[in-house]
Protein backbone atom coordinates (compact mmCIF):
# COMPACT_ATOMS: atom_id res chain seq x y z
CA UNK A 1 0.00 0.00 0.00
CA UNK A 2 1.45 3.74 -0.83
CA UNK A 3 2.21 5.61 2.25
CA UNK A 4 1.98 8.86 0.35
CA UNK A 5 -1.35 9.97 2.70
CA UNK A 6 -1.48 9.08 6.55
CA UNK A 7 -4.69 6.82 7.09
CA UNK A 8 -6.99 8.82 9.31
CA UNK A 9 -10.55 8.10 10.51
CA UNK A 10 -11.57 11.23 7.62
CA UNK A 11 -9.65 9.43 4.77
CA UNK A 12 -11.39 6.37 5.17
CA UNK A 13 -15.03 8.14 5.55
CA UNK A 14 -13.87 9.72 2.42
CA UNK A 15 -13.47 6.92 0.68
CA UNK A 16 -16.51 5.66 1.80
CA UNK A 17 -18.75 8.49 0.32
CA UNK A 18 -16.67 8.05 -2.85
CA UNK A 19 -17.62 4.62 -3.17
CA UNK A 20 -21.50 5.79 -2.40
CA UNK A 21 -21.03 8.23 -5.37
CA UNK A 22 -19.90 6.00 -7.96
CA UNK A 23 -22.42 3.77 -7.09
CA UNK A 24 -20.54 0.79 -5.06
CA UNK A 25 -22.25 0.55 -1.95
CA UNK A 26 -25.03 -0.09 -0.50
CA UNK A 27 -26.43 1.07 2.93
CA UNK A 28 -29.10 0.16 6.07
CA UNK A 29 -29.95 -3.06 7.22
CA UNK A 30 -32.48 -4.58 4.99
CA UNK A 31 -30.57 -3.47 1.80
CA UNK A 32 -27.05 -5.35 3.09
CA UNK A 33 -28.98 -8.31 4.15
CA UNK A 34 -30.54 -8.84 0.78
CA UNK A 35 -27.14 -7.65 -0.97
CA UNK A 36 -25.06 -9.90 0.77
CA UNK A 37 -27.12 -13.18 0.35
CA UNK A 38 -27.69 -12.42 -3.33
CA UNK A 39 -23.51 -12.77 -2.88
CA UNK A 40 -22.74 -8.87 -4.00
CA UNK A 41 -20.85 -8.01 -1.50
CA UNK A 42 -17.01 -7.53 -1.10
CA UNK A 43 -16.62 -6.20 2.02
CA UNK A 44 -19.29 -5.34 5.15
CA UNK A 45 -18.78 -2.13 7.46
CA UNK A 46 -20.73 -2.26 11.06
CA UNK A 47 -20.52 0.94 13.09
CA UNK A 48 -19.04 0.41 16.26
CA UNK A 49 -22.13 1.38 18.16
CA UNK A 50 -25.48 -0.10 16.22
CA UNK A 51 -27.82 -2.27 17.67
CA UNK A 52 -26.89 -5.49 19.03
CA UNK A 53 -29.53 -7.88 17.45
CA UNK A 54 -28.61 -6.16 14.06
CA UNK A 55 -25.45 -6.37 13.84
CA UNK A 56 -25.65 -10.10 15.37
CA UNK A 57 -27.74 -11.25 12.56
CA UNK A 58 -25.39 -9.22 9.91
CA UNK A 59 -22.62 -10.97 11.12
CA UNK A 60 -24.46 -14.53 10.81
CA UNK A 61 -25.25 -13.65 7.41
CA UNK A 62 -21.55 -12.52 6.80
CA UNK A 63 -19.97 -15.50 8.12
CA UNK A 64 -22.60 -17.74 5.65
CA UNK A 65 -21.92 -15.81 3.03
CA UNK A 66 -18.23 -15.49 3.35
CA UNK A 67 -18.11 -11.62 3.30
CA UNK A 68 -15.48 -10.28 4.89
CA UNK A 69 -16.39 -7.84 7.79
CA UNK A 70 -15.11 -4.42 9.57
CA UNK A 71 -16.43 -2.63 12.37
CA UNK A 72 -15.27 1.47 11.60
CA UNK A 73 -16.68 4.09 12.75
CA UNK A 74 -20.09 5.37 14.57
CA UNK A 75 -23.54 4.85 12.97
CA UNK A 76 -23.79 9.21 12.86
CA UNK A 77 -20.17 9.00 10.98
CA UNK A 78 -20.88 6.22 8.44
CA UNK A 79 -24.41 7.85 7.14
CA UNK A 80 -22.95 11.43 7.37
CA UNK A 81 -20.05 10.16 4.66
CA UNK A 82 -23.04 9.29 1.89
CA UNK A 83 -24.84 11.88 3.05
CA UNK A 84 -27.65 9.79 4.91
CA UNK A 85 -28.93 9.82 8.03
CA UNK A 86 -27.01 6.80 10.93
CA UNK A 87 -26.37 3.79 9.28
CA UNK A 88 -25.02 1.06 10.86
CA UNK A 89 -23.82 -0.82 8.13
CA UNK A 90 -22.30 -0.22 5.21
CA UNK A 91 -22.11 -3.08 2.14
CA UNK A 92 -19.00 -2.00 -0.47
CA UNK A 93 -19.99 -4.08 -3.95
CA UNK A 94 -17.11 -3.72 -6.03
CA UNK A 95 -14.14 -6.25 -5.00
CA UNK A 96 -11.53 -3.18 -5.24
CA UNK A 97 -13.09 -0.83 -3.47
CA UNK A 98 -13.47 -3.66 -0.61
CA UNK A 99 -9.82 -4.00 -0.64
CA UNK A 100 -9.04 -0.78 -0.11
CA UNK A 101 -11.28 0.20 2.86
CA UNK A 102 -9.94 -3.19 3.97
CA UNK A 103 -6.21 -2.01 3.90
CA UNK A 104 -7.24 1.33 4.93
CA UNK A 105 -8.84 -0.01 7.81
CA UNK A 106 -6.46 -2.28 9.21
CA UNK A 107 -3.61 -0.04 8.90
CA UNK A 108 -5.75 2.68 11.59
CA UNK A 109 -6.49 -0.54 13.63
CA UNK A 110 -2.96 -1.26 13.65
CA UNK A 111 -2.03 2.14 14.34
CA UNK A 112 -4.17 3.15 16.93
CA UNK A 113 -3.13 -0.40 18.78
CA UNK A 114 0.57 0.87 18.83
CA UNK A 115 -0.53 4.14 20.42
CA UNK A 116 -2.50 2.37 23.00
CA UNK A 117 0.59 -0.01 23.58
CA UNK A 118 2.69 3.53 23.93
CA UNK A 119 0.82 5.23 26.37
Amino acid sequence: MKKDRPVTRERILSTIGLSFRASLLTSGFDAVELAMRSGAVELLILSQDGSGKQKEKLERVAKDEEVSLRTFGTAEELGRAIGKDSRIAIAILDQGMGKKLKELIDELDKIDKAAEKAE
